[in-house]
């Protein structure tokens, strides 16, 4: 045993009994709280039943469950209250049930929601949850003060950490005196927008100073959403009661109207069932093409397909575009023609980001565009669940990576359980990938290879500035008679036409497949040398492995053994002193020149110098090395140690000739 496996001084080597770590595991499978794991794990180490590394794996599961089960339990609260607030009908009540709501969510000492009022030009605080004075509870503010006001005048949202004291936002006598009273210091709010409208905001306010962290916001933007989806339902619905009372007067019209608002209500549900769906985006697609009785596609706000069927229509035109970004900054549907078809784009945002957008061909009905409206809230909401979920994930590859290309003795079992959630097993073939862009371009391939490796088994995420992909190597599915590719060249040259497609232009180096963990890491040093072949070899834009690379992938695995040294003294020994004692470059010209078959004038534009000049290089290299070196078996053995002389000078391996 090594100095390193040695336990810490003081603390003998426990065996980790095998009953308590069961009944240890049903502790932590049964959601057993940190304070009583710590009084557990206490008792079974004074009995030597478990060792620290044991107890310490423990905290750290308990602590991931936990922090599992407290965003499972957000997502599953945040869409209790999409449900209840959608299936409450009276103003009152709707409006009692968000304040409730919004306060038990974020957690503050007080929610409040305002309403606008155009014609004063103030925004008045409707109802509160939480407040205990009769002055708070009958603020007035004129839109554009202080952080109420701020907020209702719907440009964005805004927050105070200690509102009194806060020089950055206007303040008005009696509002400060209306704070003051209820003791409140920190305050944070969104906008309600209603069909492209500001009717109020939502806030909440705690009675000590602090910063509402960015998870506040979003979730607050959230709630806000669905309040004003809400709130419109309980306005229609009350229109409807007060249709149905008057139905005397004007039966046939009013049952026109109550027909309209049962559509929409019914449509509300149904979109609040997709929502809740797991296949949420493709289940909303579906539904609008039934409502709409047309063809509906999701672009992204570049005009690309997202899901659905591919339009014949180009929605990245001008025209489109356009019309795209006017619908996310006026939250209207904007009609446009592209290639003489109409259609009707809605965008769907999240605060001032545009996520992306709903087309419908032809004109809409007033009907319609209220169906669309709502669908683009759904949309927006579908999208930002899916972007957390997708967040996480990624967060898990990044980590995963790192600790599959480091391994820690001490954290082998829990990264083995993570790695099986994307589909990577100890006993599998697996292989790496190190995928080169440039840097100004490894952000957008990033978010390309994380599309492409939707639904497969392996990971990719950024590693020490660099894209890495770890996955099982693909199957060679080449036709009759077409010479066979390894699995990860078939496999690096997909990710370079994944990447080709979106204008990336990308190389990919890939490991030889190996089984087994541990040997990822050697494997990733593999593949990094494998594309600084192929980039030291001019191979822009390709996909290879050692064996793809010919002989570079030969030299690769002897780059630091006394044959490289001799190969070089060998065959460019005297070209090599010639260059070093005269300062010239005909060691390069000699590569260019092979590289290009023996041609001049592609040699020449290579190298941009005159053709002219070109040959009087060649014949001093044939001065130097003889003629023979262009032809036969002994331009092979040059052209191999160009190969790698060229590849140390990149510095890929061995030392710099």
């Amino acid at each position: 045993m090594g100095a390193q496996d040695s336990p810490p001084v003081g603390v003998s080597a426990a065996t980790v009994d095998g009953m308590a770590l069961g009944r240890l595991l049903s502790l932590l499978v049964d959601g057993v709280s940190a304070e009583e794991l710590e009084t557990q794990l206490a008792r079974m180490q004074s009995k030597s039943l478990i060792d620290p590394m044991t107890a310490a794996a423990a905290r750290s599961l308990n602590a991931r469950l936990r922090e599992a089960g407290r965003r499972e339990g957000l997502l599953r609260v945040l869409y209790d209250t999409a449900t209840d607030l959608t299936g409450i009908r009276d103003v009152e009540a709707v409006l009692k049930a968000i304040v409730r709501r919004t306060r038990s969510l974020i957690g503050s000492d007080i929610a409040y929601l305002s309403l606008n009022d155009y014609t004063t030009g103030e925004s008045y605080i409707r109802v509160t949850d939480g407040a205990a004075t009769a002055l708070f509870r009958n603020i007035r503010m004129p839109l554009g003060e202080g952080v109420l006001g701020a907020v209702a005048t719907g440009e964005a949202p805004a927050q105070s950490a200690d509102y009194l004291i806060d020089k950055t936002k206007s303040h008005l006598e009696l509002s400060d005196a209306a704070v003051a009273a209820e003791g409140v210091k920190a305050i944070m709010g969104v906008p309600l927008r209603v069909e492209g409208k500001v009717i109020g905001a939502l806030l909440v306010a705690d009675r000590h100073a602090h910063s509402f962290s960015s998870d506040d916001v979003a979730l607050m933007e959230s709630i806000g959403t669905h309040a004003a989806v809400a709130l419109e339902n309980a306005r229609h619905f009350t229109e409807m009661a007060d249709a149905l009372a008057r139905l005397d007067q004007a039966q046939r019209q009013n049952l026109a109207h109550v027909r309209a608002l049962e559509e929409l209500s019914s449509l509300d549900q149904r979109l609040m069932e997709t929502l809740a769906s797991t296949d949420s985006l493709p289940g909303l697609l579906r539904l609008l093409a039934e409502s709409m009785d047309s063809e509906v596609f999701v672009v992204s706000p570049m005009g690309e397909p997202m899901a659905g069927a591919v339009p014949d229509s180009d929605f990245g035109s001008p025209a489109a575009l356009s019309a795209a970004e006017a619908s996310a900054a006026r939250t209207l549907p904007i009609p446009f023609n592209v290639n003489g078809r109409d259609y009707t784009v809605m965008s769907a945002v999240a605060g001032d980001q545009h996520l992306a957008s709903l087309v419908v061909a032809g004109h809409l009905t007033q009907d319609r565009t209220a169906v669309l409206e709502r669908s683009a809230l759904v949309l927006s909401a579908v999208l930002l669940f899916e972007r957390t979920y997708q967040e996480a994930q990624y967060r898990l590859q990044l980590e995963l990576i790192d600790e599959l290309l480091n391994p820690r003795p001490e954290n082998v079992e829990a990264m083995k359980r993570r790695a099986s959630r994307f589909g990577l097993a100890e006993n599998l073939q697996l292989v790496v990938r190190v995928v080169g862009v440039r840097d100004d371009q490894r952000q957008r391939a990033l978010a390309v290879l994380r599309r492409h490796a939707e639904g497969r088994r392996g990971i990719a995420a950024l590693h020490e500035s660099h894209l890495c992909i770890i996955e099982p190597p693909a199957q060679s599915g080449t036709a009759p008679g077409t010479p066979a590719m390894p699995g990860s060249a078939i496999g690096g040259q997909a990710i370079v036409d994944a990447l080709k497609r979106q204008r990336i232009v990308a190389s990919v180096g890939s490991s030889e497949t190996v089984t087994g963990f541990p040997r990822l890491s050697a494997a990733h040093a593999e593949a990094h040398a494998v594309l600084g072949a192929l980039q030291a070899l001019s191979r822009h834009g390709e996909a290879a492995d050692k064996a793809a690379l010919g002989t570079a992938g030969m030299l690769l695995g002897a780059m630091e053994s006394p044959f490289a040294a001799q190969l070089l003294a060998a065959q460019l020994g005297p070209l090599l002193d010639y260059d070093r004692r005269r300062g010239t470059q005909l060691v390069p010209t000699a590569w260019t020149f092979l590289e290009n078959d023996g041609s001049m004038a592609a040699a020449a534009n290579a190298l941009q110098i005159h053709a002219n000049t070109l040959r009087q290089r060649l014949d001093r290299i044939d001065n130097v090395l003889g003629e023979s070196w262009r032809r036969g078996g002994r331009s092979l053995d040059v052209h191999v140690a160009l190969r790698l002389w060229r590849l140390q000078s990149a510095g890929v391996g061995g030392p710099t000739p």
